[in-house]
């Protein structure tokens, strides 16, 4: 008897990733996703990454603007394209219709420069708040939203590091080789001594209570006799020897 054979090609069974799903970090980005590695913060969306990638643009703008140098090669470049575009109002103009075709609107904001906000931003990834005000010492997250976040990240990924290290793998195999040996003692004793599950995890657990057997107290031997402390009046005058005569 021949077995029959299925033409269509089975769909392969998807990967199973040893990390938990995770949030996207991107402010705005609500995509939760499968991390492929421990230290991926954010999900395979292109509009996404693209997203990622002009902030971090940005931010290396604002980090460089902010160099003494280069803010005075801005300051002459803006210069020199005043005048250069005075001279040309200056120059008569010949006639209104123009050989090639207009400039389109949408190059006039190529430029990476935020008009709306020149100053600091958050250091949360997607965000272009600038951080909130702090008296004590400089603010770097527009929120307690934002600081959680990156909070949140950056233990996971120092966790990670550490579980990576020497010592920290032979920690985690010490705690895995307890808790093997644990589950099989819970496992094992209770089929052995037919006792239960809570004496099997506890074995120096508290037994129950028993009243003690009713024994006599034992006082001794000493004996005491009542017609010593107490006697008869009667008695007491009859036994008496009687006075003589006078």
């Amino acid at each position: 008897m021949e077995c029959k054979q299925s033409s269509i090609a089975k769909a392969a069974a998807p990967r199973k990733s040893r990390f938990p799903a995770r949030d996207c970090l991107r402010k705005g980005c609500r995509c939760r996703f499968t991390p492929t590695s421990g230290s991926q913060r954010y999900c395979q969306d292109p509009d996404c990454l693209r997203e990622v990638r002009r902030w971090h643009a940005s931010r290396r703008q604002r980090v460089r603007r902010q160099r003494l140098e280069v803010r005075k090669a801005e300051a002459a470049a803006s210069r020199e394209r005043r005048i250069r575009r005075s001279r040309i109002a200056q120059v008569p103009r010949v006639s209104t219709e123009s050989v090639l075709p207009a400039a389109s609107t949408a190059l006039s904001g190529a430029s990476s420069r935020n008009t709306g906000n020149l100053g600091p931003i958050c250091d949360r990834v997607g965000c272009y708040e600038p951080p909130r005000t702090a008296y004590r010492c400089s603010s770097r997250y527009c929120s307690q939203e934002c600081h959680a976040a990156m909070r949140r990240v950056r233990d996971r990924e120092r966790k990670l590091l550490w579980r990576s290290s020497f010592v920290g793998q032979m920690k985690c195999d010490a705690e895995a080789q307890k808790r093997r040996t644990a589950q099989r003692v819970a496992t094992s004793l209770p089929r052995s001594t037919g006792l239960d599950a809570d004496t099997a995890t506890t074995p120096d657990g508290v037994q129950p209570y028993r009243s003690p057997a009713e024994t006599p107290v034992v006082c001794g031997d000493r004996k005491e006799k009542v017609s010593n402390d107490v006697q008869d009046p009667e008695e007491a005058v009859a036994s008496r020897p009687r006075p003589p005569p006078t």
